[in-house]
């Protein structure tokens, strides 16, 4: 699944920025799309700051985000608690006692504010002790208007003020003339519009899954809550139950906590390192899944003549080794949201180590570099035949998985 979103420079008189106003957008047309400005604004906050991280798209940067008077007086952002995170009041906002309360709790989270498309009224006065910047669009408010309004404020040192669309070079000298401290507009850039890759809720589910059974104690209760809230999950566990042990039958879904039991911790981790990538794989390439699942039970098989202790890890090196292709981001950033351990890390990343070295058979294999493959077979006493037999085994159990 894709997002988009527009980021436009904030530009200090040196041209350094100091952070960028997100813009929300439903696909790479630079304009604001036909939608409510609140909604607008819970779906910027969910797919920009919480399905992935910020800095990817602003490295250490401010980022300015509009929030309708609604979204203010309900709390909403107190729930994001993003340092980064400038908070801009709209110009039709009512500047009453509940705002300005709102305001503070935000202030007390250690959040800055701004007031934008400000226009000049003494009525906003009373807010100024708990504002941090004060936006002022050009169009709106003529620089002698402006000039007044900052010299006005000089008893509040605190407060810098943003003219906004500056549109040539005259203007920004007017605006540095008048007092401005930082700059938006077309004269220094338009707005650019990304388009970003963002997990679906099924993808979210998966790595909460395997988040839950990666701790230290696995908390069982907690555990069921997450599989009776989601149906698809609740019947692929009892499909694999099934098939780890076709002598078990369970019937109703009342059964799901001694199902979770039965599989026990190791059982379960498989199942939920399968599930994520299952999910991630949902609506894509099938291929790209399936050969996920061949290589998790090759590599396993390789391991178990190779490196005995690392079975497992190399089961899950296997089943993760394609997740950067599936969720087009790079294997780094996907890491950090997985409770992998050391072999599998600098497999993934560095292809080194033992797990990196099977890795890298397999690699050849599927490539049909044979002179390379045999190099690798010689240096770990495995002979064709063997690799040939764990594949086609790889292959088989698969099948019979995702039967």
């Amino acid at each position: 699944m894709h997002c988009f979103v527009a980021k436009q420079a904030i530009l200090d008189s040196d041209g350094k920025p100091l952070g960028y106003e997100l813009l929300f957008r439903t696909s790479l047309e630079n304009r604001f799309p036909d939608v409510d400005a609140e909604l607008a604004t819970r779906r910027l906050l969910a797919e920009q700051f919480l399905s992935q991280k910020i800095e990817d798209l602003v490295a250490h940067s401010l980022c300015f985000v509009n929030f309708p008077d609604a979204l203010l007086r309900e709390g909403l952002a107190e729930s994001f608690q993003q340092q980064q995170l400038v908070i801009e009041v709209l110009e039709t906002a009512i500047p009453d006692q509940a705002l300005l309360n709102s305001i503070k709790s935000i202030k007390k989270l250690g959040l800055q504010v701004a007031l934008d498309d400000h226009i000049p009224n003494k009525i906003w006065d009373i807010f100024f002790p708990y504002i941090d910047f004060i936006k002022l669009d050009l169009r709106q408010v003529s620089m002698p208007d402006c000039r007044r309004l900052i010299e006005r404020c000089l008893v509040y040192p605190h407060i810098r003020f943003i003219a906004e669309k500056v549109e040539t070079q005259q203007e920004f000298a007017d605006s540095k003339d008048a007092g401005f401290h930082f700059f938006q507009g077309y004269y220094f850039q338009q707005p650019q519009v990304f388009s970003r890759r963002v997990l679906t809720t099924d993808e979210m589910a998966g790595f909460e899954l395997l988040s839950f059974i990666n701790e230290e104690i696995i908390d069982y209760d907690r555990l069921t809550e997450l599989f009776t809230r989601d149906l698809t999950l609740s019947y692929y566990l009892l499909r694999y139950v099934n098939n780890v042990n076709s002598g078990y039958r369970l019937q109703s879904i009342d059964n799901l906590r001694n199902a979770i039991v039965f599989l026990g911790e190791k059982q379960l981790r498989r199942f939920a390192a399968i599930m994520m990538a299952a999910y991630i794989s949902k609506d894509k390439n099938v291929e790209l899944y399936r050969l996920s699942m061949i290589r998790a039970k090759w590599c396993e098989l390789l391991a178990n003549k190779v490196c005995p202790n690392l079975q497992e890890d190399a089961f899950l090196c296997g089943l993760f080794s394609l997740l950067d292709v599936l969720l087009e981001r790079p294997m780094a950033d996907i890491l950090p949201h997985l409770s992998v351990t050391d072999p599998i890390r600098q497999a993934l990343l560095e292809q080194k180590g033992k797990l990196g070295f099977l890795m890298g058979l397999m690699q050849d294999h599927e490539q049909a570099n044979w002179s390379m493959l045999q190099q690798r077979l010689d240096f770990i006493n495995l002979t064709e035949q063997d690799s040939s037999r764990f594949y086609e085994s790889a292959i088989i159990w698969s099948q019979i998985i995702n039967d």
